[in-house]
């Protein structure tokens, strides 16, 4: 799943509030954003935080997620982060919980 989230036409509300199901089979997400509608960095809840099969995640100004998010990751991309960032020792308990990442692009 590819969202490009500044393409998205209704303005009343940001995508990411009707990804709510949980994604068993998701394996991909890339969350691309202009920034406009995220705040302080923070990943909003998606798919009830059940997203088991997710190998690979890009994301693009967001700097904060819930901690039971993403742990089997093999390739995480993180770009634009312009917003609050997790501290350094966040950040390595996040990889430290990840022993599956071969690829960090950031």
């Amino acid at each position: 799943l590819h969202v490009i989230a500044d393409l998205w036409e209704d303005t009343s509300m940001p995508i990411y509030t009707l990804l709510v199901d949980p994604a068993p089979n998701l394996v991909s997400l890339t969350l691309r954003t202009d920034g406009k509608d995220v705040t302080n960095g923070i990943l909003p809840p998606i798919f009830a935080g059940e997203m088991p099969s997710l190998k690979e995640l890009t994301l693009e100004h967001f700097t904060i997620w819930p901690t039971t998010y993403f742990h089997n990751l093999t390739s995480l991309s993180l770009s634009d982060q312009a917003f609050s960032r997790p501290t350094t020792l966040g950040f390595l308990d996040f990889l430290q919980n990840s022993p599956m990442l071969e690829k960090l692009a950031l």
